[in-house]
């Protein structure tokens, strides 16, 4: 589509390389693909005022909603992972720093007052697989310390520290996102200190509340609710100023596995519905056939190429765009006339086809009644992947990795 390409142009400006993207409650938990601050903020202030209503329908663990909240707007946040609202809810709910750290003290000193009853070592599938017989008894203990404090904003504030290092005391390797068990020779070096990774954990998490909790205004209300895109009848119709928000670049079978990624702290802390989370998501069931009726050229040239390589794989890249679409819909429902869509997404390669997400966003937008004001190409710096790949694993044939994102604005007429 002409009016995707035309305004669309790379800006440095909006790379920020090199820059903090940890600073307030930004650092407080992993969490995949995660928007940086400094461009949620720049949209926030750019495309909306002070008092306005935000949306992010794929808010994962919340870092637009804090910058919302920092920057004096209303939000809501909606995710179908229990972990990542969780996360959400912690990073946006301000809490007295010194009640944090007197809690902490509160917690060390526990562990040695716990008695033999109060221990409860779970038992959930391949539990030994993933974890060392003594770190199982180490956050055992710790989760019932945890569990014993009444006040639920401070209870889940170290619900969030320990979800961190039930991923860092895993035999996971925690440099990736999806779970992949280190080899034998690196698992019998690998002996974490579950206890010690928590204390030094909530520091660090209670010197970013500190700030948060001076500089963040009272009167702007946060909601992160667990739901799904597809469905969101919680908010009202005709409500929201503006949408920010980075959707799944793919289904989640190719791409991000974001359910993957929270099962072990999902299962420690008896998180209920994660095991749906990757079927549920964008694309997570594959379509039947390649018929469609969604109004994309781009789309339609795309799904011709793969098809010739492979047309099961067209199946779940047509899914995710249907699926898409659907949420597209629905989240159009909840905006103002004259509200403000900002996507951060990227194109990814699929059977060394790039496919342009962008423009057909920018397609299924504008048959909703969307301009398309301009599309920004920013540079990824912090991007964990080689910038090149074999995906068909032939020896000397390669393809370009995901180093680019694109920041895609319309407006409702």
């Amino acid at each position: 589509m002409n009016i995707a390409l035309k305004q669309k142009f790379e800006d440095s400006t909006w790379d920020y390389q090199g820059e903090f993207t940890k600073a307030y409650t930004h650092g407080f938990h992993s969490y995949p693909a995660m928007m940086i601050p400094q461009v949620a903020r720049r949209l926030i202030l750019e495309y909306s005022n002070g008092g306005d209503t935000l949306l992010d329908p794929f808010c994962g663990s919340g870092s637009v909603l804090v910058e919302a909240k920092l920057n004096k707007r209303y939000s809501w946040g909606i995710d179908l992972n229990p972990l990542a609202i969780l996360i959400a809810r912690v990073k946006t709910t301000p809490v007295e720093p010194k009640l944090l750290t007197g809690k902490l003290w509160d917690i060390l000193e526990g562990l040695n007052t716990l008695q033999p009853g109060e221990v409860q070592v779970p038992d959930f599938f391949n539990i030994r697989f993933w974890f060392k017989e003594r770190v199982i008894f180490e956050l055992a203990k710790l989760k019932a310390v945890i569990n014993r404090i009444e006040a639920n904003e401070i209870r889940e504030f170290f619900q969030v520290v320990f979800s961190e290092v039930v991923r860092l005391s895993s035999n996971s390797r925690s440099s990736e996102f999806k779970l992949y068990r280190y080899p034998r020779e690196r698992l019998q070096n690998h002996e974490p200190n579950p206890i010690k990774l928590f204390g030094s954990k909530a520091m660090a998490n209670i010197a970013g509340m500190e700030r948060y909790y001076k500089e963040v205004p009272d009167s702007y209300w946060v909601r992160p609710i667990l739901g799904n895109t597809l469905k969101l009848g919680e908010i009202p119709k005709d409500s929201v100023n503006i949408v920010v928000t980075s959707p799944p670049y793919g289904d989640s079978r190719t791409t991000v596995a974001y359910g993957q990624f929270s099962r072990l702290s999902s299962q420690w802390l008896e998180l209920e519905e994660y095991e749906s989370v990757d079927k549920k998501s964008l694309g997570g069931i594959p379509t039947k056939t390649l018929q469609h009726s969604l109004p994309s050229k781009a789309l339609n040239n795309a799904i011709q190429l793969i098809s010739e390589a492979d047309e099961h794989r067209t199946k779940d890249v047509l899914s995710f765009y249907i699926d898409l679409n659907k949420a597209l819909i629905e989240i159009d429902k909840v905006v103002k006339r004259g509200g403000m869509m900002c996507f951060v997404m990227g194109n990814r390669s699929v059977k060394a086809i790039r496919l342009p997400t962008d423009v057909i966003l920018v397609e299924l937008l504008t048959d909703l009644g969307y301009a398309h004001l301009l599309t920004i190409v920013r540079n990824i710096p912090s991007k964990r992947m080689p910038l090149q790949n074999s995906p068909s694993n032939i020896a000397g044939k390669v393809s370009d990795t995901m180093h680019k994102e694109s920041i895609v604005i319309m407006r409702k007429e």
